[in-house]
């Protein structure tokens, strides 16, 4: 059924979906969020968020989301009309009305812009997203593994100038919108993977807004570590919580693989209750976790941080030298774990690392 967000729960929603994106960039996330907040008290009441079911099948959504080239959007921050500008531009293009939006990733800023559109533009947040958490490319998504197509595609920049793309494969998508984004100054605001709401509720990860608030409510309750844990234990899937200090972290001298995120570094941890040696591999997020050598999670699984004083959530930028945390790993959407799934995403992790054998990182 569909109802309408309120204040709490788009805090708990921005504290969601922190928590399933490790980033460096937390503040974005907090800035839509409070934006957010504003426009709901002014406008006394929040986005309505819309189960798939609950729409016609026939009625056409979009995906809502960000895709930057080397300019985080804290540099040079959106004016507001943004998104508002491309989903007008890409009904243009399809001739039909859009019916709902929802997040090109359910996780990090992504998931908070959504929420914000949808309150601007009166459309309903739809309750999915092609990502069930945060991977960098625009192609690397559950609609994609479907085979349906991520354009076209409207762009608004940060200097206002706009485009529209007609593109049907999405890796050439992601090479077209990345390229369009650097020439439009550094990130563009954008409309992707126009699918019908029955196609959405078939081949999306449904539910994952959802999910981001009730992840947002046990860790901004006031219950113990342990008991959040526990709950998101239940929620989640949870499969392993260590608690590590920090020894050292290095950014790496090696190039990133074309097509694949920049800055790759890696992180070393000790597990203060058996001594474990933890490697963190880093690029732009958190894509391998090894313990005394063997792999113990690694992409599309999700590896987060949390302070372990409170099980607030901490970013990458909390890995420093001494530093204590709780790293949580839990399973992604089970899509992620098909071998088309695993064959888009895994090899950001091997080509971090290198080949894995045995179970062992070489």
């Amino acid at each position: 059924m569909s109802r309408r967000l309120n204040a709490a729960d788009v805090g708990h929603l921005c504290t969601g979906a922190m928590f399933v994106a490790c980033t460096i960039d937390h503040e974005s996330s907090k800035q839509y969020r409070d934006m957010t907040l504003a426009l709901i008290e002014l406008q006394g009441g929040g986005p309505v968020l819309a189960p798939v079911g609950s729409l016609d099948p026939a009625a056409m959504t979009t995906s809502i989301g960000f895709v930057n080239q080397g300019l985080m959007f804290s540099e040079m921050i959106p004016v507001g009309d943004e998104f508002e500008t491309a989903i007008a531009l890409l009904q243009e293009r399809l001739g039909v009305p859009l019916q709902g939006v929802f997040p090109l990733a359910a996780a990090s800023v992504n998931a908070m812009v959504a929420v914000s559109v949808a309150l601007q533009t009166g459309l309903p947040l739809v309750d999915a997203d092609p990502m069930g958490r945060v991977f960098p490319l625009v192609s690397q998504t559950t609609l994609a593994l479907a085979g349906l197509s991520a354009g076209p595609i409207a762009l608004t920049g940060p200097t206002g100038e706009t485009a529209v793309v007609d593109v049907f494969a999405p890796a050439r998508a992601e090479r077209i919108v990345r390229a369009l984004a650097s020439e439009l100054g550094g990130w563009a605001a954008t409309a992707s993977y126009p699918v019908t709401a029955a196609q959405l509720g078939a081949h999306g990860v449904v539910g994952s807004i959802t999910r981001l608030i009730e992840i947002g409510q046990i860790l901004d309750s006031s219950l113990h570590t342990q008991q959040k844990y526990v709950r998101l234990t239940s929620l989640l899937g949870i499969r392993k919580v260590i608690r590590a200090r920090v020894t050292d972290v290095e950014g790496l001298s090696r190039p990133s693989v074309p097509g694949l995120p920049d800055r790759p570094s890696s992180a070393t941890l000790v597990d203060e209750a058996q001594g474990r040696i933890v490697r963190l591999e880093i690029q732009n997020e958190i894509l391998m976790m090894i313990v005394d050598g063997a792999i113990q999670a690694v992409i599309p699984d999700v590896i987060t941080l949390v302070r372990p004083e409170d099980a607030s959530v901490a970013g990458l930028d909390d890995l420093w030298v001494g530093n204590k945390l709780d790293l949580i790993t839990f399973p992604a959407a089970a899509q992620w774990y098909t071998a088309a799934g695993r064959a888009l995403v895994e090899p950001m992790a091997m080509n971090v690392v290198g080949p894995v054998r045995g179970g062992r990182a070489r």
